[in-house]
């Protein structure tokens, strides 16, 4: 047998190339500027003519190069070259090609293993060359497939792929990235051309206008074959990241994505939910939901009560009476841990956990009842959500254990409410709960046990999640209406969990925060300091007042965290006392009579107004229903005897709605409206009720 461990399948994403180019085998080492973050991967040969601080030099040049010419591209240029890239290149099916093509060699490779352990292979399978050595021990398999069932393949691949990536605009972020390089390359050739010194002499205008007039007098045959160089990287790239997700498939799963066996009887799994798919998602908003969102990003906050138990406090600003407490357990049990024991579980709260609770309140929204219902997630899908499938440092087995992992994690999050809402003359909706758990959730991770019985590697992690009994008071449709309880909900941007805590933390922070208030504070209009008191530890900003440096670095976090809202289509406008030269990019100069105070002061002093993207405004807006006289709403819930998908087809189109906009007046998610107007679920008599009113449908 061979020396080697013939388990190990060796992924080599240049072997998709063949012979097309001779690369020569060179040693890379990994160089990290620890003061910017910014890594690379540098050939020793540099590294032996270079010493490490002009690497580092180079490195960092090259990025601020790329991050200006990035933020200054214009939206019309980057829709133009994305479509070019669509009407000239098959950029999807390059990828998918690729995907298949080392699909294919890791299904050979589990063939091999799985000859070589049992000598048996299923009767349905197509046919394969098997090569030996001269001791007869198994080298190779090499699957027999045809073109025609190949390109099937590939066609269906690609059909995925587009479904997958299509909230990424892989086309768009091709020609961003490929402007950006093209752009720094004529830089490079004009500085090479001038000279660097007459380069620096230009002004912004001259140097746009030279660099525009380069870009038209780029050879015709030089510009195809950067395209072509920089699409063949890009689409390796995004099919290694593809590939990362579907390596740990077993072989009867790579059987199936072939078509090599039919649906045979597996080991039962839960029935989960479709995955949320649309841009803007239903989620609760009333305090207790958004303190716990606090609780796991402002883990400064936390604190020791009288008894020695950590808890979390977040206090109504109306009316001091009412507040939340949040206090942390073990998973399955309800005892309150103290301080010192809960540290190690409020350590790991974070932006994975908010994330994963702000997925969670998606998919509870998407329920008939909400308040009261179980469903069943894949945790494959979470790191869709999360953008994790983009990412090529951890295989798919890590990633799915750490969804696991933080899904615990908020098993432990325990939540009391003393609340009382509204004042009338029975004294208020009293949405008061004893301490219980936000998240009720049950881990089942999938795939081979080890002699432990524990599933070390995981092909499937279901996590099962049943809403805690605060639910009931706070996002209870029904009692709602009879005045025992709060429906209290807004909307969440999905862009949001694909946000990068570790590159735009603040970004991140910001935008969180505001999907919580926009239910209660829709103007979204703010002072600065207001918003940063919410989002930062106050020594933080008092250091910033006091400290030049640590004032400009928080300006700069400000700054990036707004151009990253921008660009995810958040609405900013900034007013009077919000001077433009004091605005994110602006090149305008600080005015001589301003310099009497600091930067800083003034950004804290500013009011902003920020708004959610389209359609979350008026989505806010239009959400309260409509009220019907008494006689008529008895009418209709008189009538509501099953309503069909053809009739809520029919009543929208006639209001000219769409499914989107018919959601937003119900509160549930487009997928729900889309499932009913199908026939695949019908709505609940609750829900049946408020259709026939709003679309004023009757049998």
């Amino acid at each position: 047998m061979p020396e080697q461990n013939d388990e190990i399948f060796k992924f080599d994403p240049n072997s998709f190339w063949g012979d097309q180019e001779k690369k020569q085998n060179i040693d890379y080492v990994r160089v990290d500027n620890k003061e910017t973050g910014m890594i690379a991967m540098v050939s020793t040969s540099t590294l032996e003519t270079q010493n490490k601080q002009q690497v580092l030099t180079q490195i960092d040049e090259f990025y601020q190069q790329y991050n200006v010419f990035r933020s200054n591209l214009k939206p019309e240029e980057i829709k133009q070259t994305a479509q070019w890239f669509k009407e000239n290149y098959q950029l999807l099916n390059l990828i998918a090609r690729q995907v298949v093509f080392h699909l294919i060699k890791l299904y050979e490779h589990r063939v091999k293993v799985h000859l070589i352990k049992t000598g048996k292979l299923h009767s349905q399978l197509p046919t394969f060359t098997l090569n030996f050595d001269k001791e007869q021990n198994l080298v190779s398999v090499e699957l027999h497939l045809s073109e025609k069932r190949i390109d099937q393949i590939i066609k269906q691949l690609e059909k995925d792929i587009t479904t997958e990536l299509k909230d990424f605009q892989i086309l768009e972020t091709a020609a961003e990235e490929f402007l950006t390089f093209n752009s720094i390359s004529l830089v490079e050739k004009m500085q090479q051309n001038i000279g660097i010194e007459a380069f620096n002499s230009m002004n912004s205008d001259e140097r746009e206008k030279a660099c525009n007039q380069y870009f038209q007098e780029q050879e015709p045959r030089d510009l195809e074959s950067k395209v072509v160089d920089f699409l063949k990287h890009f689409s390796q790239r995004n099919a290694t990241a593809i590939f990362k997700t579907l390596e740990t498939l077993p072989l009867t799963e790579l059987e199936r994505t072939f078509g090599f066996r039919g649906n045979e009887i597996a080991e039962p799994v839960p029935v989960t939910e479709s995955r949320l798919a649309n841009a803007v998602l239903p989620i609760p908003t009333f305090a207790a939901f958004s303190s716990a969102s606090s609780a796991q990003i402002r883990k400064d906050l936390w604190q020791e009560d009288d008894s020695g138990f950590a808890y979390f406090k977040h206090q109504a600003k109306g009316n001091p009476k009412n507040y939340i407490e949040h206090y942390i357990s073990n998973p399955g049990d309800i005892e309150l841990l103290p301080l010192e024991q809960a540290e190690q579980i409020i350590d790991k709260f974070g932006f994975n956990t908010v994330k994963l609770h702000l997925i969670f309140a998606a998919h509870t929204m998407n329920q008939d009842r909400p308040w009261d219902s179980k469903f069943s997630l894949k945790a494959s899908d979470i790191i869709k959500y999360l953008g994790w499938d983009k990412r090529t440092d951890l295989p798919v087995h890590q990633k799915l254990s750490e969804i696991a992992k933080t899904a615990f994690v908020l098993d432990c999050l325990l939540v009391k409410s003393v609340w009382v809402e509204g004042r009338n003359k029975k004294g208020g909706i009293n949405a008061s709960t004893p301490t219980g758990r936000m998240w009720n959730v049950v881990v089942d991770p999938r795939g081979e046990q080890n002699s432990e019985g524990k599933v070390q590697k995981p092909e499937e992690v279901y996590i099962t999640v049943q809403p805690g009994l605060i639910f009931h008071s706070f996002l209870n449709k029904a009692g709602s209406k009879l005045q025992k309880a709060l429906y209290q909900f807004g909307y969440l941007a999905k862009s949001i969990l694909r946000i990068d805590p570790y590159h735009d933390e603040l970004a991140l922070r910001l935008a969180i925060h505001l999907a919580m208030e926009s239910r209660v504070h829709m103007s979204g209009k703010y002072r600065v300091e207001t918003l940063l008191k919410h989002l930062l530890p106050h020594a933080k900003i008092d250091k910033a007042r006091s400290d030049t440096r640590r004032g400009y670095d928080l300006k700069q976090h400000w700054d990036n965290a707004l151009k990253l809202l921008r660009k995810l289509s958040w609405q900013i406008q900034f007013d009077e006392s919000y001077p433009e030269w004091l605005q994110p990019g602006s090149k305008s100069k600080k005015p001589t009579d301003a310099r009497k105070m600091k930067n800083i002061e003034w950004l804290l002093n500013a009011k902003i107004t920020i708004r959610p993207p389209e359609p979350i405004p008026e989505l806010l807006t239009n959400k309260v229903q409509p009220k019907l006289k008494a006689s008529k709403q008895k009418k209709t819930a008189a009538i509501a005897t099953g309503i069909t998908s053809d009739q809520i087809r029919k009543g929208r189109n006639k209001k000219g709605w769409s499914q989107r906009k018919l959601a937003g007046w119900l509160g549930v998610s487009q997928s729900l409206v889309k499932m009913w107007e199908k026939g695949r679920r019908t709505p609940s008599e609750e829900t049946e009720v408020k259709l026939r009113q709003i679309l004023e449908i009757q049998d």
